[in-house]
């Protein structure tokens, strides 16, 4: 049976064109298949009946449903439905922009809608990034060994030693979807070990999200280009002048191709090449000033841009990124905050920017 994305909206002209879009970029990887939830449905029967005819990898709502007379239908219950069987779901809002949070929970996606390419592209990046998981544990013989999401993650991605950094992103999965509890309970009268078949489609549910809308999401042993300009104290918007440098850094894994990602610790061996070409009469007031000049030091005297993010220090240190305002901020009291609430304790390079946290930190008891 073909792998298949299940795409769900009640305009049929948008749906049409995003089915066109899609198909240009996943071509014979995957079957596009749509459904335009109309009066006469009954929506939980036809959702089945999709689900049941084909090997759904991935499905993609509108949040509202009811164009064509489907009242009281909403993308919030194919999302449940679809956590319930452990399918990856993503959601958008066109028509209703503040239905939707923009931060997506650690098992939603939020699908952009800027333009029918971008969601193609989000898409079938996701897509990509969910079966090379599956594929990964499929011809593995030790994934669905490991201890832990976190450990098959660093075992997959060829980081084995960074297993304790990844796992500090973890969290108690059953409480992000209850959903869970019941698929493993599912399992419980084979014989204690389930099928493998079924415990791989879950150790890829939880092994794509967990990276995804964690890992990727909070700079911490993997960082986005936003990120990278943060740590190096730099003008975001001059990436192409320091980018070339850590060619060798670029992470190249599952969903990779959502931002330019990159791995710190390479980074950081890029960066030791040129330590001591430093001054040695050299001061540096933060590790993010220290960046940067060892980047203009290996572009040979080039100077860059300090971060315009950073108002404090006016772009002097930076070194953390705030995930939540996406600004550079620094270790200065007076900038940010390190709070393990709301930013997983790996996510290293990820820091509350100080008026955010004041702000909110009181209501939302961080």
């Amino acid at each position: 049976m073909k792998r298949t994305i299940l795409l769900i909206d009640d305009k049929e002209e948008f749906l049409g064109a995003l089915v066109t879009e899609l198909k240009k970029r996943v071509g014979e990887d995957a079957e596009i298949q749509s459904w335009v939830p109309r009066k006469s449905d009954v929506p939980v029967e036809t959702f089945n009946k999709l689900l049941d005819g084909s090997d759904v990898q991935l499905v993609v709502t509108d949040y509202d449903l009811t164009e064509q007379g489907q009242l009281g239908f909403f993308g919030a219950t194919v999302v449940d439905w679809c956590q319930n069987r452990g399918i990856p779901v993503g959601d958008f809002s066109r028509g209703h922009a503040s239905s939707l949070a923009t931060e997506p929970n650690l098992f939603e996606l939020r699908v952009p809608v800027e333009s029918n390419e971008a969601a193609a592209d989000y898409v079938a990046t996701v897509y990509r990034g969910f079966t090379a998981i599956r594929d990964a544990i499929d011809n593995s013989d030790t994934l669905l060994q490991q201890r832990s999401p976190a450990a098959a993650l660093a075992v997959m991605l060829g980081a084995k030693g960074m297993e304790s950094q990844f796992s500090q992103y973890g969290i108690r999965y059953g409480g992000a979807n209850s959903s869970l509890i019941d698929r493993f309970a599912e399992t419980a009268p084979e014989d204690i070990k389930p099928e493998p078949k079924k415990k791989t489609a879950l150790l890829s549910y939880i092994m794509g999200h967990l990276l995804l809308n964690s890992v990727l999401r909070f700079p911490g042993p993997i960082m986005s280009k936003a990120a990278l300009a943060a740590y190096l104290a730099v003008d975001p918007s001059e990436h192409d002048k320091y980018s070339p440098l850590f060619k060798k850094a670029l992470y190249l894994g599952p969903f990779a191709g959502l931002d330019s990602y990159y791995w710190t610790n390479l980074v950081d061996e890029v960066l030791g090449q040129f330590d001591d070409k430093v001054p040695e009469e050299s001061e540096f007031e933060s590790t993010g000033e220290q960046n940067r000049t060892l980047v203009e030091i290996a572009l040979d005297g080039v100077k860059l841009t300090r971060s315009p993010l950073c108002p404090r220090c006016e772009g002097k240190n930076g070194g953390f990124l705030c995930p939540f305002t996406g600004r550079a901020v620094c270790q200065r009291p007076d900038c940010s905050v390190v709070s393990n609430v709301w930013i997983p304790a790996g996510a290293r390079l990820s820091r509350f920017e100080r008026g955010f946290y004041d702000e909110w930190a009181p209501i939302l008891g961080m």
